[in-house]
C-alpha cells in the first residue's frame, strides 16, 4: 500500500507529495491467538445508495482449533444483525458487542469438524467501504463504492477474522445498479441480471487462499481496457472520458508483470491483475489481491502532466505487492516491512531495468535519505516494533534489502528471496521466516544483520579521512564511527567497497568495518586524486569525508556514479567561501549527464550566490540557462530561483516559462514572478486562477502565489476558492493559505472553525489537525463536538488536537499568536 499522498498540495512547493513518516499503523502488537482456521468466505452485499448502507449475507466456512469449540467470535463493528445460523438453517444465539460478533454454537465442535456459519446483517460504515455519490455543489463527482481494508477495516462491511495471520479462499456475489460494474477479486464467475429491479449480480472468486484485509469491491461506471502477458488477463477499470491517457499511463504493466516474475523466480501467483481507478481513495494505492485499487489523480495524467509524473512508480510498487504482501504476508502488523519495504524495492529495481542503473541509485539514495530525516525528525525507532513510522517499513526497509544484495550479491540475494517465497506461498510470515530462508540459501548466519538494521534503530555515522604513504605505496585510511551509542543504535558491521583512482588506474578494495575506530591501508601504484568511500553508495549512512577542495572538485567533475557528483555538489556548497565553486557549480548545473546532479546543484546554488554580489552574475546567468533544461524538474528549480526583481532577463524568463510544457514549471513561474514583482504581476496571477490544468496545479499556484504578493487580496481569494463546490485542491490550498495568516496572527483561530463541519472528510480532519497546532483554550469545545460523534471519521483526530491544546496551555509561551 501507498500510504496517504498529499496529491491536492501538489502545486504547493511547501508540501511534500509523500508524508508517509505523518501516518503510522495500527498499533496492534503480538499476532492474535485463533480458535478457528478459516477455510472460505462467501459473501453476498447489496447495497441502498441513498442511505449509504450495506445490506449483507456472509458464510464463514471454518474448522476448530480446540477440541471442543463452543463459541465463534467475529470482528465487526456497528452491524445489525438479522440472524445467524450454521449452513443448515440450525439458528444460533449470538450477542453483537462493540467490536465483536459472539456467537455461541449449537454443540461443541471439535478440529475434525467444518462447519459454516451463515450471517445475515445491514451496515452504514464508517471505514472499510465508502459512498461516494455526486451533489448540487459537485454533480460531476462519479458515483462509486469502493472498499480500503488495510489494516483492519474490512470488518466494518463484513463480520470476519480481520488480522492478518488467518487465510482463506473468498467468493464475493455484488448486486449493484444495471449500469455499474463491479470489481473483486480473483476470476469472474458470471454476470447475472434481473432486468425487472434493474440490478446485475458480479460473482467473482478467488481460488488461492490470502489474508481478510486484501479482500475489496469497487463499483461504478467503468470503461474496462483489456491487455494480456503471458496468457494472465489484464484489466483497467478506468473512466470513459479518460480511456486514451488510461491506455498510456498503464501500458508498463505487462513489462512489470514479465520483469518481476522472471526475478523473483515465481510467476504471477493469481487468475488475472485487474487495476481499478478510485476517487478520493484514502491511499495512493492498495495491493487487494488480484485486483489492485488505485487513487484515480494519481494514476492517470493527460499529456501535459505527463511531462513531470509518471504512473509507473505506483503501478509496481502495487504489483510488487501481488507477491510481497498477498502471496506471502506479514503475520502481524509488526513485521509489515516483509509487504511495505519488499514493494518499495521492487519499484526502484523495475526503474533499474527499464530506465537504468543511474534512476535506481538515485531512488536509493533518496530512500537513504528519507529514512536518516525520519530518524531526525520523529526519533529512532527499529523497522520491527508496534506502530513502526511509515518510512522505516518504506524506504528505510528498502534501504535494508539494499545492503543486504550487496553483502550477498545478486546471485544469493535473489536465489533467497526464491527460496523464502517459495517456501511460504500464501502462508504468513515474520521476519525470522526471512533470515532463516536467507540461511537455508546462502549458509551464513546473519543474525548480526538483522540485528543491527531490523530490530534496532539507527544509522553508522562514518568520519573518513586519508593519507598516501610513498614509502609503502599505500593508502592509509582512517575509519571512524561517530553516531550516538545506546540501547538502540551500537557500532555497526558491514562490508564497505574503497574505490582508490590512481592515475588512469580505478581500483576498488573491499574492506569489513567491525569497530568504532579503524584504519586500513590500501595498495595503490601512486598518490591517488580520487578516493570514494563506499562506491555505489550501497549503505545507509552519513558520511563526513575530509578531502581538499581539488579533490572534492575531482570528484565532482569525474565520479562515475552520479551520487558522488552529488555529493561532491553538496559538500563544496557548504564548504567556507563556496562562493569560489560556484564556477564548478554552474558547470555541473548545466552540463552533468544526470538529471539529478544537475537539480541538486541549482539548489546549492541557492543557498550560496547571494544577488547582492558579484557571485551573482555567474549563477544568474547559469540559471536562465538552466531554465531551458530538458527536464522539467530542472527547470522548475532553477525558476525558483529567479526572483530578482530589478533584472529584465529574469522577469523574461519568468514570462517565457508561463508558455512552458510542463504544469509545475508554470505554477514556478508563477509563484516567482510574484516575488520579483509583487504588485506588477497581480493582473497575470488573476488570469491563470481561471486557468485549467490537471489536478488544477496552476489555480492553486497563482492562489498561493496572489496570498505571497498580496496579503489582503490572498486572504479575500482564499475565504472565497474555500467554499464547498470549489475543486478540492484549490480548497486545499486554500485551507493552507488561511493557516499561514493564523500562525502568523494575522487571523483569528476561529476562522477554521466553519470547517469542522465540512462534507469533505478529508478538509475537515485537516482543519482539525491544523487546530491543534494553532488553536488556542476556545477552540476545545469546538473540537469536543467533533470527538463526541464517534461516527465522525474526524473524532480521532480531534481527540489529538485537544490533547496538543491542552499541553499547549501548560506552557503559554509556545502558544500560537491569536488576535
Amino acid at each position: 500500500m501507498i500510504r496517504p499522498f498529499l496529491l491536492l498540495l501538489a502545486g504547493l512547493g511547501t508540501f511534500t507529495l509523500q508524508a508517509q513518516e505523518l501516518f503510522p499503523v495500527r498499533d496492534e502488537g503480538e499476532t492474535r491467538n485463533r480458535s478457528y482456521d478459516v477455510l472460505h468466505y462467501r459473501i453476498d452485499v447489496s447495497f441502498d445508495e441513498a442511505q449509504r448502507k450495506v445490506i449483507g449475507k456472509v458464510s464463514t466456512t471454518l474448522v476448530p482449533f480446540p477440541p471442543a469449540l463452543k463459541q465463534v467470535v467475529f470482528d465487526a463493528e456497528e452491524m445489525t444483525i438479522r440472524s445467524v445460523t450454521l449452513r443448515n438453517g440450525t439458528p444460533l444465539t449470538y450477542t453483537m458487542g462493540p467490536r465483536t460478533l459472539d456467537i455461541t454454537l449449537d454443540r461443541p465442535y471439535s478440529y475434525r469438524d467444518t462447519l459454516t456459519v451463515v450471517t445475515e446483517y445491514s451496515c452504514t460504515p464508517r471505514r472499510g467501504l465508502f459512498f461516494v455519490q455526486p451533489d448540487s455543489a459537485y454533480p460531476n463527482t462519479p458515483r462509486q463504492i469502493w472498499t480500503q481494508g488495510e489494516d483492519m477495516d474490512n470488518h466494518f462491511w463484513f463480520p470476519c477474522y480481520d488480522f492478518p495471520n488467518d487465510r482463506a479462499t473468498t467468493e464475493v456475489l455484488a448486486t449493484v445498479r444495471s449500469s455499474y460494474t463491479a470489481l473483486s477479486n480473483g476470476r469472474l464467475v458470471k454476470v447475472s441480471e434481473d432486468r425487472t429491479k434493474g440490478t446485475k449480480t458480479y460473482h467473482w472468486m478467488l481460488s488461492k487462499p490470502h489474508v481478510s484485509y486484501l479482500v475489496m469491491l469497487a463499483i461504478g461506471e467503468y470503461a474496462v481496457l483489456k491487455d494480456t502477458v503471458r496468457k494472465l488477463p489484464l484489466e483497467y477499470y478506468v473512466y470513459p472520458n479518460q480511456v486514451d491517457d488510461a491506455r498510456i499511463c498503464f501500458r508498463c504493466t505487462p513489462d512489470v508483470i514479465t520483469f518481476f516474475s522472471d526475478r523473483i523466480g515465481y510467476k504471477f501467483p493469481w487468475e488475472k491483475y485487474a487495476q481499478v481507478l478510485i476517487r478520493d481513495f484514502t491511499v495512493g494505492g492498495m495491493e487487494n489481491t488480484s485486483a489492485c485499487s488505485l487513487l484515480d489523480r494519481a494514476t492517470v495524467y493527460d499529456a501535459r502532466q505527463r511531462v513531470d509524473h509518471s504512473s509507473t512508480s505506483l503501478i509496481a510498487h502495487e504489483l510488487a505487492h501481488q507477491w510481497w504482501g498477498d502471496l506471502v504476508t506479514c503475520k502481524d502488523w509488526r513485521h509489515l516491512w516483509l509487504n511495505e519495504s519488499f514493494a518499495s524495492y521492487f519499484d526502484p529495481l523495475y526503474h533499474e531495468h527499464s530506465l537504468g542503473r543511474d534512476e535506481f541509485d538515485f531512488s536509493m539514495y533518496e530512500a537513504q535519505q528519507a529514512g536518516i530525516n525520519s530518524d531526525k525528525t520523529l526519533g529512532r525507532k527499529p523497522i520491527v516494533s508496534v506502530g513502526s513510522y511509515s518510512a522505516n517499513l518504506y524506504p528505510r526497509g528498502a534501504s535494508v534489502l539494499h545492503m543486504l544484495r550487496f553483502l550477498l550479491g545478486d546471485s544469493l540475494f535473489f536465489r533467497s528471496l526464491n527460496h523464502y517465497i517459495t517456501k511460504h506461498q500464501y502462508g504468513v510470515v515474520e521476519t525470522n521466516d526471512l533470515k532463516v530462508a536467507i540461511e537455508e540459501t546462502t549458509g551464513q548466519n546473519l543474525y548480526w544483520f538483522f540485528d543491527q538494521w531490523v530490530y534496532k534503530a539507527g544509522y553508522p555515522v562514518f568520519a573518513v579521512s586519508y593519507t598516501w604513504e610513498d614509502s609503502t605505496k599505500s593508502v592509509r585510511l582512517h575509519v571512524e564511527q561517530t553516531q550516538k551509542l545506546d540501547s538502540l543504535t551500537g557500532i555497526f558491521r558491514t562490508p564497505v567497497d574503497i574505490e582508490i583512482t590512481a592515475g588512469t588506474q580505478q581500483v576498488v578494495h573491499r574492506v569489513e568495518i567491525a569497530g568504532k575506530d579503524t584504519v586500513y591501508r590500501l595498495p595503490a601504484t601512486e598518490k591517488p586524486h580520487m578516493v570514494i568511500f563506499d562506491k555505489g553508495n550501497w549503505l545507509l549512512k552519513e558520511l563526513r569525508f575530509e578531502k581538499t577542495d581539488m579533490e572534492w572538485q575531482t570528484q565532482l567533475s569525474e565520479a562515475h556514479s552520479p551520487i558522488d557528483r552529488l555529493r561532491a555538489v553538496k559538500h563544496l556548497a557548504l564548504m567556507p567561501r563556496s562562493e569560489k565553486f560556484i564556477p564548478a557549480l554552474v558547470d555541473r548545473m548545466l552540463h552533468d549527464p544526470f538529471w539529478g546532479v544537475r537539480r541538486e546543484s541549482v539548489n546549492m546554488l541557492g543557498l550560496i550566490a547571494d544577488e547582492k554580489d558579484s557571485s551573482w552574475t555567474a549563477a544568474k546567468a547559469g540559471l536562465v540557462a538552466a531554465a531551458r533544461d530538458t527536464r522539467a524538474s530542472v527547470r522548475t528549480a532553477a525558476i525558483a530561483l529567479l526572483t530578482d526583481s530589478a533584472d529584465a532577463t529574469t522577469r523574461e524568463t519568468l514570462v517565457t516559462a508561463l508558455k512552458d510544457s510542463s504544469y509545475t514549471v508554470v505554477a514556478q513561474a508563477l509563484r516567482s514572478l510574484a516575488k520579483a514583482d509583487p504588485h506588477g504581476c497581480l493582473g497575470i496571477l488573476g488570469a491563470h486562477l481561471g486557468m485549467p490544468s490537471h489536478q488544477d496545479i496552476i489555480a492553486t499556484a497563482a492562489l498561493d502565489a496572489l496570498a505571497g504578493a498580496d496579503s489582503l487580496l490572498g486572504i479575500a481569494a482564499a475565504k472565497e476558492y474555500l467554499r464547498y463546490g470549489t475543486p478540492p485542491p484549490l480548497r486545499f490550498t486554500a485551507l493552507w493559505i488561511l493557516c499561514r495568516f493564523i500562525r502568523s496572527g494575522t487571523l483569528p483561530d476561529s476562522t477554521l472553525y466553519p470547517l469542522t463541519q465540512d462534507k469533505n472528510t478529508n478538509l475537515r480532519t485537516t482543519a482539525v489537525r491544523m487546530l491543534g497546532e494553532l488553536g488556542a483554550a476556545r477552540t476545545v469545545p469546538i473540537l469536543e463536538a467533533v470527538m463526541a460523534d464517534q461516527k465522525n471519521p474526524s473524532a480521532e483526530t480531534a481527540k489529538k488536537s485537544i490533547e496538543q491544546i491542552t499541553k499547549r496551555m501548560e506552557t503559554p509561551d509556545n502558544g500560537p499568536k491569536t488576535p
